[in-house]
């Protein structure tokens, strides 16, 4: 039964998700219209969204399931912010709104199974939250350029849906590709030094990549 809501809540919220691209990009980006290339996006993003849910729900059997559930959750919001922050360098708020709701509605799933215990859950995420946002922030603040506001809420969200035990590896993988993306970018000189590299693409990425391979 766990295992069939996990795949019907990556359907449900990916679908919400995708309602809220195409919302966000109607309104923002001048001409915008569905290509071919948003089509196969969305259409392989939700793919694997539901695909990592089945995952879950084979492989990472171990997990309680209100574990999996927020990192299904997670990754249903995030992957619409790798087509903003690529094709227009934003990170819409409303994405950061959605996640937060579905977080709040978790939270009130938590409450009712775990009781006033739910503080030893909801207390690593809180901190792993602050951190994150602390450590962007002061990042922000002395490279210039290095991470966006969006990010930074971004990495609340995140910190919120994995805890002290799963952020971490997202964001190890999500540096290793930055990394990568911009040395190549750098030496083909499609970029230069001054130019702005999204990090949202990669931190999307990352998370994917490090979610699958731990079920954190």
């Amino acid at each position: 039964m766990n295992s069939l809501l996990l795949i019907v809540a990556a359907v449900i919220i990916s679908t919400v998700s995708l309602f809220l691209l195409l919302r966000d990009s109607k309104k923002n980006i001048t001409g915008f219209k569905i290509t071919k290339v948003f089509v196969i996006y969305s259409g392989s993003m939700i793919a694997i969204s539901i695909g990592i849910s089945v995952l879950f729900a084979m492989v990472y059997t171990s997990n309680e399931f209100v574990f999996s559930l927020k990192r299904i959750v997670l990754l249903s919001v995030m992957w619409p912010v790798a087509y903003t922050d690529m094709t227009s360098y934003r990170i819409p708020n409303v994405f950061i709104v959605f996640g937060l709701i579905c977080r709040g509605a978790i939270l009130i799933y938590e409450l009712f199974v775990f009781g006033f215990s739910v503080w030893t859950i909801l207390l690593p995420e809180v901190i792993a939250s602050v951190a994150l946002v602390v450590a962007a922030l002061l990042c922000a603040l002395i490279i210039k350029n290095s991470i966006g506001f969006g990010d930074i809420k971004l990495f609340a969200i995140m910190g919120l849906m994995q805890g002290l035990d799963g952020i971490w590896g997202s964001i190890f993988v999500s540096l290793i590709i930055s990394f990568i993306v911009s040395a190549v970018l750098l030496i083909s000189k499609k970029k230069t030094r001054k130019d702005t590299i999204p990090f949202g693409p990669a931190l999307v990425a990352g998370t994917f990549i490090s979610i699958c391979l731990t079920g954190m």
